[in-house]
């Protein structure tokens, strides 16, 4: 039998050196791309497919998928570059052509074929052949009737379909029919086909020819041309059962070209979600599972995520292919798990601020996109390692405007949290008109003092010193030309252009926003900047009118003027945004700086930015009661500067100010050790009748020995000012003489370092300095104009939100507090 497939290989090899200047000459070429010598990929369907050479494979590919045919006339017609006026008959299928060679070799009916009868006739025709080459090797050879010049690869399968009939009619058994077939499907595929073939190198990548790596815990293992490892290794370590991985391939080699046609080439797939998840996977471990839950449930209040995520259809797809075995847990579960998680934060907030011993409240208006108004109440304090803390107490929705409403319900929030009254010291509220409503009751009734927010006070002040006619004109100007290049994209290329030309082309127009000064400051700094280019670009309107007016040269000059005015009161605003500026002791020397740096810009008595500057400076104040030292006098901010390493010189007072402001605080340091010892007098009783009585032993003892007393020495040298001075004094004075420290100091990392020094003082700075200068952060104040729950979620229910956002602003800070602790 190999005798007859080596005489059969032989003509076959004669007619391909013959033939082989024509097998690029088909037009079957046209329509696939060679990739390399056994492989093309089809140009219409991207298929690729395994050739030897021949094009009968790629008619085949052709004619059934995409119904392109060909006959041999037109490809020898193309050689031959002139018409031909025969005629050959096309490519004959593959039930016509069995027939013909079996007819020509005298075999009538293959399936009768016997093993005597027709190896002596095919040997027979195959010497013929091989002897016609030899002698008549330059002459045109027609092997087969019915069939002219073809190319080599056409008399190959011919060939082949007979010697397969010959083969099945002589091989009736199952197993040698079925070794036959893997036989010839070897000749015809290559061994990468039918190794991917399979349905198990989904999951595999091919290293090389003795290495494959597993797609899903990358793990490299040998392979050896058969898939049974490979399927044991997803059986083992991935519970992929080897019977859906047989199905899978049953249905994948269904859908196989039939006879005649090369295999395809198959590409390493990405692994199916679906089958991960539908397969019994091993179960997730308790604590893992536990660990995944909390770290989905960290992420609705970190990133203020909706509670239904956990619904979403790629959320699932994301966790079922990363952790296939754990069961996602319903929105029910989760806000039932938030609910926990928020009852053991409170708990252990509460549990914290029965040490702190000074509490300052502010609140915090803001209003959702679903028109639903909140109130938030933050607690700010300076803890143990001398940071000033900010925790979120409560969100609620806010209905009554009632005067009394603020104190009633910063009582009950602060008695929700076990916090006693005369812990908080003063209250910040977010605008003036809470502030004038509700001061006086939260004075008398508790004893808390008001402030106002500096971000919303001086937003108001520069606000109403903005209000001049011409200044308001010339603004509104400046508005319509950002607005235009804003939406007019030829305009805004135009000036692109120009902006290229002088080297500016990083810089763009700013628009300003009503509820944020600062933005008019940025619009006017950067039109000022790009004056020339967005003038020309004004006046070189193509339309032959202009569509926007541009400013006037006074008004390009009434911004200029206006704008030192207005960078001054940035730098202030900067300043107070600074996170070691926060404190209220901050407020009063920046406002008195600013009351400085504004009477520089006056200008001529008729100007019009003198105007505006007066107007700025009467606002501030009015609003802060800045002439009246004895309205100064009773504000906290006052005696936080005094308690601040940088300002307690209060230079922005006067001499007279100073002197009372240093004997208020004397007091204080007085009564907080009055009633610090009336607390402890009780308890250490005993302890100082024990202490009487050993000194009073050790003095008996010493009597003999007894040397003047230093009070024996004031006869020499008089009283000694500083014996008759109580010690908390003391410490006030040493503090005084400490010299000031530079204004980049943290005022809160000194008190951390120098608290030993000066207990008392540093007691009452932690009391002070606790009381921030604005009711929200500083950043937000001054620079942002909406809040992150505004932006983030605006759809949360009330109970849902207060949650979220007591965990999104204080849990990372609680658990620095628990790993301080250990």
């Amino acid at each position: 039998m190999s005798l007859l497939c080596l005489i059969a290989v032989r003509p076959a090899l004669m007619w391909s050196h013959r033939c082989s200047r024509m097998a690029h000459a088909s037009d079957v070429w046209k329509y696939v791309t060679r990739r390399d010598d056994k492989t093309v990929v089809c140009n219409i369907c991207r298929k690729e497919l395994v050739t030897s050479g021949s094009a009968t494979v790629l008619r085949l590919h052709l004619e059934r998928n995409h119904h392109v045919h060909f006959t041999e006339e037109a490809d020898h017609n193309k050689l031959q570059g002139e018409p031909r006026t025969e005629r050959i008959p096309g490519i004959l299928s593959t039930k016509d052509r069995v027939p013909k060679i079996t007819q020509l070799i005298g075999i009538d009916n293959p399936a009768t074929l016997t093993t005597q009868s027709s190896s002596s006739r095919i040997s027979e025709m195959l010497r013929e052949c091989a002897a016609q080459l030899e002698t008549e090797e330059d002459q045109e050879i027609y092997p087969f009737a019915g069939i002219g010049e073809s190319c080599t690869a056409l008399a190959e399968d011919e060939l082949s379909m007979v010697l397969r009939s010959y083969h099945l009619a002589r091989d009736g058994s199952v197993g040698s029919r079925r070794r036959k077939e893997t036989e010839l499907n070897f000749t015809h595929a290559s061994p990468v086909s039918c190794q991917e073939k399979s349905q198990t190198w989904d999951f595999f990548k091919k290293l090389n020819e003795r290495c494959v790596e597993c797609s899903l815990c990358r793990k490299q293992l040998c392979y050896h041309n058969s898939a049974t490892s490979l399927r044991e290794h997803l059986r083992r370590k991935h519970n992929l059962s080897e019977l859906d991985l047989r199905q899978s391939q049953d249905e994948g080699s269904s859908s196989s070209e039939s006879m005649g046609q090369e295999p395809e080439v198959k590409k390493n797939k990405p692994v199916s979600i679906s089958e991960l998840v539908l397969h019994d996977a091993k179960a997730c471990p308790e604590k893992r599972e536990e660990v995944i839950s909390n770290l989905i449930l960290g992420m609705v209040f970190r990133d203020l995520q909706p509670i239904s995520v956990v619904n979403n259809e790629g959320f699932k797809r994301l966790l079922g292919f990363l952790e296939p075995s754990y069961k996602i847990p319903s929105s029910m579960h989760l806000t039932a798990s938030l609910r926990h998680k928020y009852a053991l934060a409170k708990l252990q907030l509460e549990h914290y601020l029965h040490s702190v011993p000074s509490l300052t409240l502010s609140t915090d208006t803001w209003t959702s996109q679903g028109k639903q108004t909140y109130l938030t109440v933050v607690g700010h304090f300076i803890d143990c390692r001398w940071r000033l803390a900010r925790c979120v107490l409560k969100t609620i929705p806010q209905y009554n405007p009632a005067p009394d409403y603020i104190g009633e319900l910063l009582y009950s929030i602060i008695s929700e949290f076990g916090v006693s009254c005369k812990t908080v010291n003063s209250v910040v509220h977010d605008s003036a008109g809470s502030l004038m409503s509700s001061s006086r009751l939260l004075q008398e009734r508790f004893g808390w003092s008001s402030l106002c927010c500096a971000g919303r006070m001086l937003q108001l002040s520069i606000k109403l010193g903005l209000q001049v006619e011409q200044v308001q004109h010339t603004l509104s100007v400046a508005r319509r030309i950002v607005n235009h290049f804003v939406h007019s994209a030829r305009a805004n290329v135009e000036l692109s252009t120009k902006l290229a030309e002088m080297n500016k082309e990083r810089l763009v127009l700013v628009m300003d926003t009503a509820t944020r000064w600062s933005s008019t400051f940025d619009m006017c700094e950067r039109l000022l900047e790009l004056r020339w280019a967005v003038s020309m670009v004004l006046e070189e309107d193509r339309t032959g009118h202009m569509t926007v007016q541009n400013l006037s040269d006074h008004q390009w000059k009434l911004l200029q003027d206006l704008l030192p005015v207005l960078k001054t009161l940035k730098v202030a605003s900067s300043f107070l945004s600074e996170e070691h500026n926060a404190s209220v002791s901050s407020l009063f020397p920046c406002l008195h700086g600013v009351m400085t740096a504004l009477m520089q810009h006056h200008g001529d008595p008729g100007c019009i930015v003198r105007a505006v500057s007066t107007k700025i400076r009467t606002e501030i104040a009015k609003r802060w009661r800045l002439p009246d030292d004895d309205e100064m006098m009773d504000s906290p901010a006052i005696v936080a500067s005094f308690l601040d390493p940088r300002f307690k010189d209060l230079r922005f007072l006067s001499a007279d100010t100073r002197d009372k402001v240093h004997n208020k605080v004397k007091n204080m340091l007085s009564s907080a050790v009055t009633s610090s010892r009336s607390r402890s007098s009780s308890s250490s009783s005993d302890e100082h009748s024990v202490s009487d009585h050993q000194q009073g032993s050790k003095q008996r003892s010493r009597k003999a020995g007894r040397r003047p007393s230093q009070c024996e020495y004031d006869l020499l040298f008089g009283e000694d000012p500083i014996e008759r001075m109580p010690e908390i004094h003391q410490q006030l004075e040493s503090y005084l003489a400490e010299p000031l420290r530079k204004r980049n100091t943290n005022p809160f990392d000194w008190w951390k370092n120098n608290e030993h020094r000066f207990p008392a003082v540093a007691n009452l700075a932690k009391q002070y300095l606790a009381i921030p200068a604005t009711s929200v952060s500083a950043t937000r104040a001054f620079f942002c104009s909406s809040s992150v729950p505004d932006q983030t979620r605006s759809a949360l229910l009330p109970d849902d939100i207060d949650q979220i956002l007591f965990l999104h602003k204080n849990f990372d800070y609680i658990e620095s507090l628990k790993r301080y602790r250990q």
